[in-house]
């Protein structure tokens, strides 16, 4: 009797980690490495309905900068020079929250959707986050100085950033898009193991993102490229309204000892999973994406989902110097992503 009792117990357990990995979505970044042409635009939502992608994003044809930063150079707020981008008068700043949000590519992918009558349950809205975008924005044009030279040494540039970006998931959010995710390469360098660059404290760090998501919904999340610590993964395990956690762990494997599956469990949390490489162009077999994944799920006691790459395939263009090769090589990465996800939700 108490052996049958303890198999049922092994059992519910089982089934209830099995339901855990059936619910598991796949989703990609955002970049492409095409033109800029609404012709592509059609073209990749058509490609990833046909491969069954579950969580697209409008797709991104252009830099994840320049759609959030153009707009201010032609407002007169910013002034553009050699790629980079400065404040001609850092007064100025402020004046960024009286924009209204508009992406070209953002509302062509809903009205292409809906007029082609593609069953997407999911759209995923990528905005560039706070940290990034400040820290592309110069108030000094000695760009030698680095990011100490950006908005982003100077915590009193922030509060205009934070409405804007705000703005831009709020707009978004009311064209149908139903997962919302802020890009933050730039916080992975710095929020290191031991401290935070510019005198930013963890508890800064989260409550920008629980202002930024306030009162928008549970699927919102945020993707960080390069190296995780440990303190990073914390800070971003415990924000309040963040709940998937979008990292690199294809081309960087030692992401996964940052997880501390206990606080996962204790806030709520998922994983987003990278489980093919961004960079390198050459397609992952569905074996190889699945044993890292099968790590990933063991890991994280099965708290994975919107599983894509490791980042966007923008980048692919610059290993092949031909963006249509590049495009295909970042689809079929997708697809064995599609099958691996699908064979561990079969098994």
């Amino acid at each position: 009797m108490y052996i049958n009792i303890m198999l049922l117990g092994k059992g519910k357990t089982y089934l209830l980690q099995k339901s855990r990995c059936r619910k598991m979505r796949t989703s990609h970044v955002g970049s492409f490495p095409l033109e800029n042409t609404e012709a592509n635009i059609s073209k990749i939502l058509n490609d990833l309905w046909q491969i069954g992608l579950d969580a697209p994003p409008y797709p991104q044809l252009r830099s994840f900068i320049d759609i959030y930063l153009e707009p201010l150079v032609r407002e007169g707020i910013l002034a553009s020079k050699n790629g980079f981008y400065y404040l001609r008068e850092p007064k100025n700043i402020e004046n960024i929250v009286n924009l209204q949000p508009h992406i070209p590519e953002a509302e062509y992918t809903i009205k292409y959707i809906r007029e082609n009558k593609l069953g997407f349950k999911w759209l995923r809205g990528p905005v560039t986050g706070v940290f990034t975008l400040a820290s592309r924005i110069y108030v000094d044009t000695d760009f030698s100085k680095g990011l100490s030279a950006t908005l982003i040494s100077n915590h009193a540039y922030l509060d205009p950033i934070i409405k804007y970006v705000r703005k831009y998931l709020e707009y978004l959010s009311k064209q149908g898009y139903n997962i919302l995710f802020v890009d933050e390469p730039t916080l992975g360098i710095i929020v290191g193991r031991r401290r935070i660059l510019f005198g930013y404290s963890d508890d800064d760090i989260r409550k920008i993102y629980d202002q930024l998501f306030y009162g928008l919904g549970m699927e919102n999340g945020i993707h960080v490229c390069g190296r995780i610590s440990p303190r990073l993964f914390e800070i971003l395990a415990t924000t309040k309204r963040i709940k998937y956690l979008n990292f690199e762990f294809h081309d960087k494997p030692q992401n996964i000892e940052s997880i501390d599956k206990s606080l996962l469990i204790e806030y709520d949390k998922y994983i987003a999973p990278g489980v093919a490489s961004a960079k390198k162009p050459v397609v992952e077999s569905i074996d190889e994406i699945r044993t890292n994944l099968m790590k990933l799920i063991e890991k994280t006691d099965h708290r994975i989902d919107l599983v894509s790459a490791d980042c966007g395939f923008g980048g692919l263009v610059t290993e092949t110097n031909d963006p249509v090769k590049s495009y295909n090589i970042g689809l079929e990465k997708l697809k064995n992503i599609i099958k691996a996800v699908k064979s561990v939700k079969e098994e």
